[in-house]
């Protein structure tokens, strides 16, 4: 039972502060960071298809052309992008298996269709939980659909070139297994020459790797995989990306933003999918008490504003939200914030002061 509190005249100014200035401060920082990113995106040839098709032939050769926009009317994509729930939870020891569809699809991402090499029919492909220690097998099929031979490699694993990552050619399968060895947050990519193209349109994703005794104090914890989303493959050749992202659609956690109570504490598994562009990691309104570069425990910094990630580099990163308000979590990079690569957490109610999360009702928990 909640007892009763009084309201003091002190409490009913703060509330009326708050209500009269809440526009200018919070308002500042969603136009400094979020505002801004939305409009620059809104303002882009909305209906137009981004497409890197003809980056590779039969034989993985890719090619350098740019193709033409055209109007998203003229062409039917094969669905929308996913939306990716980013809550993700530890798991047990013990053997894992998991398996991967390469598919060469049209793809619905916001107001463009991108023409996209996936796993499992999704960008980034799904996130993956082991234990140190665990046997993992991955289990890779080809769709029977796509023109080129597909692959995997995981950076969580010791093997050669020849005896892991199997060249998969259309409607074959593949298997292989390997023992996950450290901790931390690791890439997964197809290997396919050339590789920056099956990268670039979108073969990736992450695997999380549990110490034995698990990354510390329960909390909610949430995968985030930051890329690029490019227009043709001559844009992957120069790293001139279309737009940035956080999980597959440029600034989706704006508008489904990640809902905690106030004072949660957060644990975040970041990875810089690249392929081409670092990251600087931030969140907005508070400071990582704790950042675990690449994800391993042993490697343990306090006190960090931001943590500087190359391609295919990540973090874990612990912190507080401090009170309820707006947390903007973004790549400090803000040419590619702009593009994008921006998201928001929401503590309590979002303002400073008396609410809850109850009364907000779309997002991610």
């Amino acid at each position: 039972m909640t007892p009763h509190t009084h309201t003091t005249s002190t409490e009913r100014q703060r509330r009326v502060d708050f209500d009269t200035l809440a526009p200018l401060s919070i308002g500042a920082i969603i136009v400094a960071v979020v505002a801004i990113a939305i409009a620059i995106a809104s303002h882009q040839d909305a209906g137009t298809v981004a497409s890197a098709a003809g980056a590779g032939d039969a034989a993985a050769t890719a090619t350098s052309e740019t193709t033409k926009a055209v109007d998203v009317k003229d062409v039917k994509p094969d669905f929308s992008a996913k939306e990716i729930n980013p809550a993700t939870e530890p798991v047990k020891a013990g053997p894992k298996t998991f398996e991967l569809t390469a598919t060469e699809r049209k793809v619905k991402v916001g107001d463009k269709v991108y023409d996209q090499w996936t796993f499992n029919d999704q960008v980034p492909g799904p996130v993956m939980r082991v234990v140190v220690g665990d046997k993992v097998t991955i289990k890779i099929k080809n769709a029977g659909d796509s023109k080129l031979p597909h692959s995997v490699d995981f950076h969580s694993s010791r093997l050669t070139l020849g005896g892991g990552h199997v060249q998969v050619n259309p409607g074959d399968t593949g298997t292989y297994e390997f023992v996950a060895e450290y901790p931390g947050v690791f890439m997964y990519h197809c290997a396919t020459a050339p590789v920056l193209h099956h990268i670039g349109m979108g073969m990736y994703g992450m695997m999380i790797v549990q110490p034995k005794e698990g990354f510390g104090a329960d909390m909610p914890e949430y995968a985030i995989v930051q890329h690029e989303l490019y227009a043709s493959s001559k844009g992957i050749d120069d790293g001139v990306m279309d737009a940035m992202a956080f999980n597959g659609i440029p600034s989706h956690y704006t508008k489904m933003p990640i809902k905690v109570k106030k004072d949660a504490r957060i644990r975040l598994f970041v990875l810089n999918a690249g392929p081409s562009q670092v990251s600087s990691f931030h969140v907005v309104g508070t400071v990582f008490d704790r950042v675990y570069e690449d994800g391993n425990p042993r490697n343990v910094s306090y006190g960090r504003q931001a943590l500087m990630m190359p391609a295919s580099g990540s973090g874990v990163f612990e912190f507080q939200t401090v009170g309820e308000g707006l947390f903007p979590f973004v790549t400090h990079q803000f040419n590619h914030a702009a593009k994008g690569a921006v998201g928001m957490i929401i503590a309590g109610d979002g303002k400073p002061g008396p609410g809850a999360i109850d009364e907000a009702k779309d997002g991610h928990h």
